[in-house]
């Protein structure tokens, strides 16, 4: 959350300058966690830099980086090298990523991060990637052994406590059911892995709500923008049936009473809610106005790189854990749990091990809701349930980083729960620690046009991953960001991928906005601007001859009016003809992979014979079955807040000892 991270934490970047192989060797102990351990070895990755690849390798014992080797050769010649040494020595002194970085070299410290992140992550579960930091291909027909099939053992507490609902993560799933289960009267413990209640964004979907229908009253909607039961249909079609119907019908049903009970709450704490004015209207992409988020009167409306000020969950989580206090929630942070507890393999489960400052806690509860989050930054589990997402990724965004290791999806599994069975998992997976696309001319690492850009944003990010070294970038000219804006205001353009992100239902596209999000992406390497198509070219390290001529081709084509070459509507293309000219890098950014534990509508935790697991709830990202296909269906934007909104109120108040039937039922048919 922002008021306690800087942005700088998070600016991943893509890539720039820096030259040289730099090794820093550990001479003392450094700053690790005393609750870090590692797979002693050594290991690499690399991630893309502006003019090639950066490598990093690291070498570990069992609880800290031992050192750290640097290889920016193919960067800027005269950056590189002083870069990579000083990079180098950071991050073995910070025993991670978290660093500053260098001056100068933006981008290659971002790209220098990211490879590190990865290092730390082989080196969690002793899993190896391949140089181009891709899973290593395991032999033909040999049986792959996962390492949590394995049970670890028991672990002896060493001390207990008695809780009535324990609640495990406290992200916007586990706080919402927190102090849902607390309403009820119950006795609420939440536990977080992090230092803090922890997310990202802010978007969050619900059908009917009351501010759908004051935008229906104003005019900004139309009544069949409110035809819940088409969305559905859609989302199930997007799906391609491979997910649990009645979970999907559930949320139509109930998350109109959730979001206006989070709207009443969040108004006696000044919070303000309001509708997402750029989702899509495209004839053939098409979101739906369903996307909410709130804010408070200190915001700028600026939403970078995962971080904001005064809006999303950046004012949400506070708000909902001062409510949850006010209740007589016990929130316990920097707590791992370790283990679930369930004394017979058919019975109920009873509590959890909690690690609390290296000590063993029992939490013995009536009933536990497990809102842990996903597994992203687990390689291991992302080999096996996410390997297209972990192939075609460029980052990952995840607030705070590398907590969501699926610690809990493995925990269940231990006593008896099931993996969902459609896979891959779909994997939110957005164009957004780079620049921002919209939906000018996209040019892969060869310099060509590749695509129709008039799509989504999830199929961007994966479009880009069938050329080359994934390498993509959004080309445009001094006069493009008005004419989007004019695109946008008029209900051609917008969305995820060419909108504005927090642009209010009712409100003009702010140019300020658009050009303080424009400077900070050339400020940290991600846009970069030139005055001639051959020197963009060179500055993005494509062909020149290629890239002048998609350019030339484009232009061609506006001027026609047909694109001859890839479909796109011909009324949102725009030419590129007025210097200078722009090139901002595309970099497939995973934000979540949303695949999980078996479940049914109730959020109850389900067994590989579809049985109930007494006293088990799930919510959040942590729970499958409601997304199929390996993809994420961005025609409802910030469902994935909104599930953790519905189903986590939903399973809050089950814990406690009530029903789904005490929140209102929506009708979904067209107003």
């Amino acid at each position: 959350m922002s008021k306690n991270i800087s942005r700088r934490d998070f600016l991943k970047g893509t890539a720039a300058g820096a030259m040289g192989l730099a090794s820093v060797s550990l001479l003392k102990f450094g700053t690790a966690s005393a609750a870090e351990s590692f797979v002693p070895g050594t290991y690499s990755a690399t991630a893309e830099g502006m003019i090639g690849p950066v490598k990093a390798t690291l070498t570990f014992d069992e609880t800290r980086i031992t050192n750290v080797v640097l290889d920016v050769s193919g960067e800027t010649e005269g950056i590189g090298a002083a870069a990579g040494e000083e990079l180098a020595k950071q991050i073995l002194a910070a025993q991670g990523s978290a660093i500053d970085g260098v001056s100068g070299a933006t981008v290659t410290s971002g790209a220098v991060k990211t490879a590190v992140d990865s290092c730390i992550a082989q080196a969690r579960t002793g899993a190896a990637l391949t140089e181009a930091g891709t899973p290593e291909a395991k032999p033909s027909g040999s049986a792959q052994k996962w390492s949590w099939e394995e049970y670890p053992g028991d672990i002896t507490p060493d001390s207990q406590e008695k809780t009535e609902v324990l609640v495990i993560g406290c992200g916007f799933a586990g706080s919402v059911a927190g102090v849902s289960a607390a309403e009820k009267g119950a006795k609420v413990t939440v536990i977080e892995k992090a230092a803090q209640p922890n997310g990202r964004g802010g978007h969050i979907t619900s059908f009917g709500s009351k501010v759908v229908k004051k935008a229906l009253a104003d005019g900004y909607i139309k009544p069949e923008q409110m035809d819940y039961a088409q969305i559905v249909r859609n989302w199930i079609r997007w799906s391609h049936g491979r997910l649990n119907e009645k979970i999907l019908w559930m949320f139509a049903r109930k998350s109109a009473a959730t979001m206006d009970w989070l709207c009443d709450k969040m108004e006696s704490q000044g919070l303000h809610a309001t509708l997402w004015a750029d989702f899509y209207k495209g004839p053939d992409y098409t979101e739906w106005p369903v996307t909410h988020f709130f804010y408070d009167d200190t915001t700028d409306f600026i939403y970078l790189n995962g971080v904001s000020h005064g809006l999303g969950m950046d004012v949400l989580l506070p708000a909902l854990k001062k409510y949850g206090e006010s209740l007589g929630v016990t929130y316990i942070f920097n707590a791992s749990c370790e283990r679930l507890v369930r004394p017979d393999s058919k019975g109920k489960v009873t509590g959890a091990i909690v690690n609390v400052g290296g000590k063993h806690v029992q939490y013995n509860a009536d009933a536990v809701v497990l809102a842990a989050g996903d597994y992203s930054a687990d390689e291991e589990m992302m080999r096996r349930y996410n390997p297209w997402a972990l192939n075609a990724m460029d980052e990952r965004m995840y607030i705070p980083q590398w907590v969501n290791t699926g610690d809990l999806h493995k925990q269940a599994l231990w006593i008896g729960a099931a993996m969902q069975k459609n896979e891959s998992h779909a994997a939110v997976m957005h164009l957004e620690s780079g620049a921002q696309s919209y939906n000018f001319l996209h040019v892969n690492c060869f310099g060509e046009r590749f695509m129709n850009e008039d799509v989504n944003t999830q199929s961007k990010a994966s479009g880009k991953a069938f050329w080359g070294d994934h390498r993509a970038y959004t080309i445009y000219d001094s006069e493009a960001l008005a004419k989007i804006a004019a695109q946008c205001e008029q209900g051609l353009s917008g969305g995820i991928s060419c909108g504005q992100q927090y642009r209010r239902m009712g409100t003009p596209f702010d140019m300020d906005v658009e050009n303080a999000l424009l400077q900070a992406k050339i400020a940290d390497g991600n846009i970069m601007v030139a005055d001639t198509l051959e020197e963009l070219a060179r500055k993005i390290n494509v062909p020149v001859d290629a890239f002048v001529a998609a350019v030339k081709r484009y232009n061609e084509l506006v001027e026609k009016g047909s694109d001859d070459d890839f479909g796109k509507r011909a009324e949102i293309m725009i030419s590129i003809t007025k210097p200078p000219f722009y090139a901002g890098k595309l970099a497939a950014t995973l934000l979540s992979a949303s695949g999980g534990l078996h479940s049914d509508e109730f959020m109850h935790v389900l067994d590989t014979k579809d049985e109930v697991i007494p006293g088990l709830y799930v919510c959040g990202t942590i729970a499958g079955d409601f997304h199929g296909s390996g993809d994420y269906p961005t025609i409802c934007p910030g469902i994935n807040h909104g599930r953790c909104l519905t189903f986590g109120r939903l399973a809050g108040i089950q814990a406690a000892g009530g029903s789904v039937d005490e929140i209102a039922d929506y009708d979904v048919k067209m107003p």
